[in-house]
Parts: structure tokens; C-alpha cells; sequence
């Protein structure tokens, strides 16, 4: 009988112990296994000679199953296994041999079997149906899988995706299929979802569309090519499942920037809301969500180089003077930005420097223990560190923000593409629940490397944690164009100036060194580009030194050092 009662009792223990999740030191575990294997992942991505190995491909989808096998109840068991489907089905792209892409549906179909709480299970029976409808031609298992998706997630945000597929395949639908989830009535849109806004910034070369929301929603996106015979121009579009345009909204938004005629929004079903871009021409496109607020992001490049305007002030036009005081006690100012773009440009050359001022307006930022906010002291910073670069480098430099407003995170690199800068700077000040943390770190975007990176992306980006790591799963299909290799190179020098800077003139400052994390205020852009985290504004000393107007000029002046020294590298500047 106590042998009976001392097994229950382990059994109950050890349920409990699985509940509560894996000791911190099999989640430390997991989570460096993960690691390994998704850079593997990613370098195989990066290397085409590697592709057309088929062994290659077996070593990742192997290693990302092992992490799945290993750590079965970690938070990454599900996302290596997410991303083992996609490795299965980036092998059949190269292969063509059927049997790849069944293995990739089923690693997709295991997801939701296994973890049904995670928020990639509704994403992966949905990728699990493009493969059999695209691959296989069979449209009624790609309805059962798109069913699944609505009726097992219906609180998923694919929920509206699934659904519209499951209509527009229900011929092929079985004699027997789920009931579907009850629904608002065909008219009116699931859970008053709209399309509120669609802003846009563009040059002949480049053009950003970014389409607001007021909730999180499920969309997809393709391309129509254009028929020179028929005299039809190439057309993006994008299907937002159970929304519908807001009242006021502009069926026709005219762009005429020479890659981008014009934006047209409609509803061609009840349920759905389509934004046609109408393009002139084009050479790549990227489409991607952002979180609080949900928007969707459409990144559209064409040949050639930025077209710059007239007449329009530079850096050099803003007031000489830089109290904080006189921006501590500013005005917010909620009015759009007129970006600042230089009138000429040549080929060679470090040409443009685009300046961001972290946080700003309704944003704050970190704020400090005796009442500094984080977007006055990068304003302040922002500004020294333009008028330096111009002075000493001889370059144009670009301010996303010369006081007071707020920009969303995807305005700011859009203005950097705009105005074609050779070089995106961001300026921070860092902050951490434990006030004695101090010290200087520089990022560039790429994959998070510890919990620390994450943190302070989750921070910079107004997102929880858990949002940052599915924002690196975005990554994925983004990276491939990205300057990583330049942006870290920038980022070392502007980290080693800055170290060898300041500890000239303070005690006290600690290298935190160069870090990767995924950033949304650096996503999308075309040109190498950095977040500087300048000092601790939660730390009372160092608080006090970004207050101060000699600090700030002492750190705009190791910036300044590291950016040349970036420049004389690669002879964008002549040595001296």
C-alpha cells in the first residue's frame, strides 16, 4: 500500500514537473541547440552551391529534428520543427522529387498534433495545404487541412485564411466535412476588422507601402505579371481575410513615382478587403507583418537610384543651438515629417547619413530615474552627431526626426531608403530593471544570439518577447538581400571608437559589445545600418552623463571616429 501511495505521488510530481515546463538548465540547453541548428539552416540558405546537395538539406532538417526529439516540451521543439517542414520543402524546390514535399507536409501536419498551443500550428497546417494543392493537385486534402485550421484555431490569426479557402475550394470539399465555426453574417466582416489607413513613401527606386489595421488579420499576397502585347502594366496585390476598408478610406491613392502609378483598395467578396499596387516596373518585392499595431508591410524596389528633390533643407538649416533643457520642456508635435532630402548627389563616396532619433512624441522611450525620457537625450545626441558628421566627414546627413514627433519604426529606414543613404544610424539610450546595469553596446539586425539581445529588441520594438521570436521566423524570408555583413563590420567600429572614446574621459564604461537582434526600426533597409545603445538611462550616473552636453559631444565624436574609420576601410572616404 505506501509503495502504491510513493508511486502516485511520483507520478503526480512528476506531472507537475512537466507542467511547470523544463528546468532553467535543459531550457538554456534547448535553446543553444535551437540556435545551432537554425544557423545552419540559415547558412545553407546563404550558400546556393550548397543546395544542390540533397545531403546538405538531410543535416539540417536532421538537426532541427533533433532539438524537437530532444527538448520535446522546450519552446523551441515546435518552432525547429516548423522550420524542418520548411527546409523539407525548400528541398523538393531544388529536387522536384515528390517524396520531399510529402515529407514536408508531413512535418508541418505533426505541429498541430503535437503542439497545439503553439502559435505556428495553425500557421503550418496552412503551409502544409499550399504544398498539396501546388505540388499535388489534390484540392480536397488541401481543404481538409485548411478546415482544420479554421475549426481546431479559431482564434489563430490564419482563422480568417483558412476560411477563405476552405470557400474557395468547397466543390472539392468531402461528403462528410467539420462543421464550420459559426460566423458573422457575409456582409459584415469578422470581429469589425478594417483596413484604417495606407500610407506610403516612395522615389523612382524604392517604394514602401504600409497598410493599418485595427487587429491582427490573415493575408496573402501575389504578383501579375504585366503583357507588353496587351498593354497591361505588372500588379501586386494583397487579400485581407475578413476585413473591410474603414468609412473615409480612399478607394485610389495616386502615387506616380515611376515604380509605383498608383494604390487601389476594394473588396472583391464580402469578406475581403484586396490592395492592387499598379506598378510601372519592378525588380523585387517583400511583404511582411508588424505587431502593436498589426500592419502589413510591402517593400516594392525598381532600377535605379533615388531621384532626389530640390531645394529641400538639409542639416545644416536647423538651429545651431543644443540645450536639452530647451527639448526637455518642448511641445509635442504630432504633424507628419517633411523628411529633409538633400538636393545632389554623386556616385562615389560616403554621400548620405540618415540619423535616427530613438522614440519620439507619444513614444517616450525609457525613462531614467530622475525623470529623463529617452527621446530627448537621442534628439539632443541626433543633432550632435549630424552636425559632426557633416563637419568632419564632408557628407549629407539626413534627420528622421528634428524635434518632438513621433514616427512609426518602418517611417524611419523608409526614409532612409528614400533619400538612398549610404548609411542608417540609429541613437539609443539602453535601460534594464536593475539600475546598477551600465555600459555600451552596438546592434545590427540579424537573429538574436542570447536572452539579453531579446530583451532589448522586445523594448525597442513595443513588443512582448514571444513577438519578437516570431518575428525572427519573418526574418527568414527577408535576409537575403540584407547588408548583415556590412552592418555588423559598421557596427564593430562605431562600438570599438565608442569604448576607446569615452573611457578617455570616464570612469566606469563597459564594452557590452556587438550584438544581433531583430529590430524593426532597422528592417527593410537597403543600406548597412546600426542601433546604438549610447549609455544606461536607468543607471543614475550614467543618466546624468547623457543630460550633459559634453558627454553627448564626446560620444557623437567616437561615432563619428567609427563611422570613418568604416568609410577609409572600404575608400568610401580618403584616408588622412
Amino acid at each position: 500500500m505506501r509503495f502504491s501511495i510513493r508511486l502516485i505521488g511520483l507520478v503526480l510530481g512528476l506531472a507537475i514537473l512537466l507542467q511547470l515546463g523544463p528546468p532553467p538548465a535543459a531550457a538554456a540547453e534547448a535553446g543553444r541547440a535551437y540556435r545551432q541548428a537554425r544557423q545552419s539552416y540559415l547558412h545553407l540558405l546563404d550558400s546556393p552551391k550548397k543546395q544542390r546537395y540533397r545531403d546538405q538539406w538531410g543535416r539540417v532538417i536532421d538537426r532541427l529534428l533533433a532539438v524537437t526529439e530532444r527538448f520535446p516540451g522546450s519552446d523551441e521543439a515546435p518552432r525547429a520543427l516548423y522550420l524542418a517542414g520548411k527546409a523539407a520543402r525548400g528541398l523538393y524546390g531544388v529536387s522536384r522529387i515528390k517524396p520531399d514535399a510529402r515529407r514536408a507536409i508531413e512535418l508541418f501536419s505533426r505541429l498541430p498534433e503535437e503542439y497545439r498551443r503553439s502559435s505556428l500550428a495553425d500557421d503550418a497546417l496552412i503551409r502544409a495545404g499550399e504544398i498539396e494543392t501546388e505540388v499535388f493537385g489534390d484540392k480536397t486534402a488541401a481543404w481538409r487541412l485548411y478546415r482544420r485550421a479554421e475549426v481546431k484555431f479559431a482564434d489563430g490569426d490564419m482563422a480568417a485564411l483558412a476560411a477563405q479557402r476552405c470557400r474557395a475550394l468547397d466543390s472539392y470539399a468531402p461528403s462528410d466535412p467539420a462543421p464550420r465555426p459559426a460566423a458573422t453574417p457575409a456582409s459584415a466582416p469578422a470581429a469589425d476588422l478594417e483596413l484604417t489607413a495606407v500610407r506610403f513613401w516612395s522615389n523612382p527606386g524604392y517604394t514602401r507601402v504600409v497598410l493599418d489595421l485595427n487587429d491582427r488579420a490573415g493575408f496573402t499576397s501575389n504578383l501579375l505579371p504585366g503583357d507588353a502585347g496587351k498593354g497591361t502594366n505588372p500588379r501586386l496585390y494583397v487579400d485581407i481575410s475578413g476585413a473591410a476598408p474603414a468609412a473615409g478610406l480612399q478607394d485610389t491613392t495616386r502615387v506616380d513615382d515611376g515604380l509605383l502609378k498608383r494604390i487601389r483598395t476594394g473588396r472583391p467578396a464580402p469578406n475581403r478587403t484586396r490592395v492592387v499596387l499598379d506598378l510601372v516596373s519592378f525588380s523585387d518585392y517583400k511583404v511582411f507583418p508588424l505587431n502593436d499595431p498589426f500592419r502589413i508591410v510591402i517593400d516594392v524596389a525598381g532600377d535605379g537610384a533615388p531621384v532626389l528633390k530640390d531645394n529641400s533643407p538639409t542639416l545644416s538649416s536647423l538651429p545651431g543651438q543644443d540645450d536639452i533643457s530647451r527639448i526637455l520642456g518642448a511641445t509635442p508635435d504630432e504633424k507628419p515629417l517633411k523628411v529633409r532630402v538633400p538636393a545632389n548627389q554623386s556616385d562615389q563616396g560616403l554621400r548620405r547619413v540618415v540619423v535616427d532619433a530613438g522614440h519620439g512624441g507619444k513614444d517616450p522611450g525609457a525613462i531614467g530615474p530622475g525623470g529623463s525620457l529617452e527621446k530627448d537625450v537621442t534628439l539632443a545626441l541626433a543633432r550632435e552627431l549630424g552636425r559632426r558628421l557633416e563637419k568632419e566627414l564632408g557628407c549629407e546627413v539626413v534627420l528622421t526626426r528634428d524635434g518632438d514627433v513621433y514616427l512609426p519604426l518602418e517611417e524611419r529606414t523608409a526614409i532612409a531608403n528614400k533619400v538612398g543613404a549610404d548609411l542608417f544610424i540609429s541613437v539609443h539610450a539602453n535601460a534594464s530593471p536593475k539600475g546598477h546595469a551600465y555600459g555600451v553596446e552596438t546592434y545590427y539586425l540579424n537573429f538574436s544570439k542570447n536572452d539579453k539581445a531579446v530583451a532589448v529588441a522586445a523594448r525597442e520594438n513595443g513588443t512582448s518577447l514571444k513577438q519578437v521570436g516570431d518575428l525572427e521566423l519573418i526574418l527568414l524570408d527577408l535576409m537575403a538581400n540584407s547588408k548583415i555583413n556590412e552592418s555588423s563590420r559598421l557596427a564593430a567600429e562605431i562600438q570599438r571608437s565608442l569604448v576607446d572614446g569615452l573611457d578617455r574621459h570616464y570612469r566606469s564604461i563597459r564594452d557590452l559589445g556587438v550584438r544581433q537582434g531583430p529590430f524593426y526600426v532597422l528592417l527593410g533597409a537597403t543600406m548597412p545600418s546600426v542601433l546604438v545603445e549610447t549609455a544606461f538611462i536607468s543607471n543614475p550616473r550614467e543618466e546624468k552623463r547623457l543630460r550633459n552636453p559634453t558627454f553627448r559631444a564626446r560620444a557623437a565624436a567616437a561615432i563619428v571616429a567609427g563611422v570613418r574609420n568604416y568609410a577609409t576601410a572600404l575608400k568610401m572616404i580618403a584616408a588622412q
